[in-house]
């Protein structure tokens, strides 16, 4: 697990910078995109293309690190009420299905659509539209990962929880 934990320490410290310095550079383009399109009657294509790409992204990247941190929007009225063997099942279970999504639709449909793409140009920006979704692939590894981190910190967490009781 300590291998894990580094990993992941490392993971969300990426995470974490990538949509700090994109919510940054997006806000940059925006204001100059306001202020090129109002002041100067110049709007610019590449300001607004290169701001929605960012945007795209800062929501991937946020999504996949908000679910690796687990505050990602979940309904416990029903695990809440489970004793923990059962609790740790549903658990267990709801993190093979979120695996299996990370691996099937972004991670294996994601980059097949992101090699699909590298021969089309985007029009204002005149690179690959590949990567544009390379964000997609990426995030997938990103929760995949997390996936796998999650399911360990279940296990362990019901361990420690049966440990205590064992304690008492």
């Amino acid at each position: 697990m300590k291998v894990l934990n580094a990993i992941k320490s490392v993971l969300d410290k990426i995470m974490e910078w990538a949509n700090i310095v994109l919510l940054a550079c997006m806000t940059i383009l925006v204001t100059y995109q306001v202020i090129a399109r109002y002041f100067f009657s110049k709007p610019s294509a590449v300001a607004e293309t290169l701001a929605q790409y960012m945007f795209v992204w800062t929501i991937m990247f946020g999504s996949a690190y908000v679910f690796g941190k687990r505050e990602h929007l979940d309904i416990t009225v029903l695990k809440d009420v489970l004793k923990p063997f059962p609790r740790l099942c549903v658990d267990l279970l709801i993190e093979a299905v979120l695996l299996i999504f990370a691996v099937t639709v972004m991670l294996i449909g994601g980059w097949a659509q992101t090699t699909k793409q590298m021969i089309q140009l985007d029009a204002a920006l005149q690179i690959p539209m590949g990567f544009i979704y390379a964000a997609i692939p990426f995030c997938g590894a990103a929760m995949l990962f997390y996936s796998i981190w999650l399911a360990a910190d279940d296990v362990r967490r019901y361990k420690e929880k049966i440990e205590n009781k064992e304690g008492n």
